[in-house]
């Protein structure tokens, strides 16, 4: 009987170690989970911090090919060039800030037009937009962009029925894309949105160019400029001019059209370019044209480009492959620096004067 009590009583023990070790090897085995679970927590929350931070640097870690400006990488589209209204009544015109280059030139009667370049911004309202001209959609298609007008002179029309360029024509265009303001006489009061003519262009089957025409860019001036300038006098016809004044504080040439100083529309502000290039280009009437139209050679000439305050002689080469082929004196391509840039292609008799 003792013999048997003391047998039960090994085996109670023995119950009760194995136990305490199953209880134990059990706590070890949930604080190691628990563990490895908040080990595994903080990992995903890094990698996912770190995706979310180069997803973040990845938008923002690309930049404008036109300007350098750092932009979202979806935030860019087709070029698109637009024609807008320069004649007294339309005057100011509505986010010629927002454009990459913009393209001045003379028309008919010594007035000029102005051609805009978006490539990255989505400005609700552009314009007033008005008619084709030759010159200016041979300079469009030399930098693969979509073509927005309001109508055309006989020779533009040759062109676009040969398929020159692709494009819009608010003529014989509905949907919507283009609409008229109540605050101007027609024809100084037509505008469109980019993002309407985006969406055109797209519903069109147009696909995006990947190539087009830019211009190696530099933080500071690095051709060799020749003087030093603070303003400067660009006389188109009998009647127009523009003056640009260099502000040393923003680094920008602020715009003039006359004496008054040349305004957005949309937000008040002074137009400015960051860089001013000037061409000299032939120009004559075209023959037997009842309105006195232009044709213009900008196939090569001199000029000017004006970076901060300092003046650089060029001379330059135009093609359809190249666009404007902009060289220094010592036959370097001329660096424009981040920024916008202002074309002003000025006729053979026109003037330019430094101050």
């Amino acid at each position: 009987m003792k013999q048997k009590n003391e047998f039960y009583l090994k085996k109670i023990l023995l119950l009760i170690i194995m136990g305490i070790i199953i209880f134990s090897l059990s706590a070890c085995s949930k604080k190691g989970t628990k563990n490895g679970i908040s080990k595994t927590s903080k990992t995903l929350q890094t990698i996912n911090k770190e995706e979310k931070d180069n997803s973040h640097s990845q938008q923002f870690d690309y930049f404008c090919r036109f300007t350098g400006q750092a932009i979202y990488s979806k935030d860019e589209h087709q070029i698109i060039a637009i024609m807008v209204n320069n004649e007294p009544g339309a005057i100011p015109q509505s986010s010629l800030n927002q454009a990459e280059y913009i393209y001045e030139a003379l028309i008919e009667g010594g007035a000029t037009r102005i051609m805009a370049i978006y490539h990255h911004t989505y400005p609700k309202k552009v314009g007033p937009i008005r008619s084709a001209r030759p010159y200016f959609m041979q300079i469009a298609k030399s930098l693969n962009a979509y073509f927005v007008h309001c109508g055309g002179s006989p020779q533009a029309y040759r062109l676009f029925k040969q398929n020159f360029i692709p494009h819009i024509d608010a003529i014989y265009t509905g949907g919507g894309i283009f609409f008229r303001t109540s605050d101007r006489k027609a024809p100084h009061n037509l505008y469109s949105s980019m993002e309407k003519l985006t969406a055109f262009f797209d519903k069109k089957g147009y696909k995006m160019q990947k190539t087009y025409k830019t211009y190696p860019l530099t933080d500071e001036v690095v051709n060799k400029w020749i003087s030093e300038n603070t303003k400067i006098k660009i006389t188109f016809s009998g009647w127009y001019y523009v003056r640009y004044e260099y502000d040393e504080h923003k680094k920008v040439y602020k715009r003039f059209i006359k004496e008054k100083p040349h305004l957005d529309k949309e937000t008040g502000a002074v137009l400015t370019a960051k860089n001013l290039v000037i061409i000299f280009a032939h120009y004559d009437t075209i023959k037997n044209d009842d309105k006195g139209r232009q044709e213009v050679n900008f196939s090569r000439g001199e000029g000017y480009v004006l970076q901060m305050g300092k003046t650089i002689p060029i001379t330059y080469e135009f093609d359809m492959e190249n666009s404007f082929i902009i060289k220094d004196e010592n036959g370097q391509e001329i660096k424009l620096l981040k920024g916008n840039t202002w074309f002003e292609i000025v006729p053979q008799y026109g003037k330019v004067k430094f101050e």
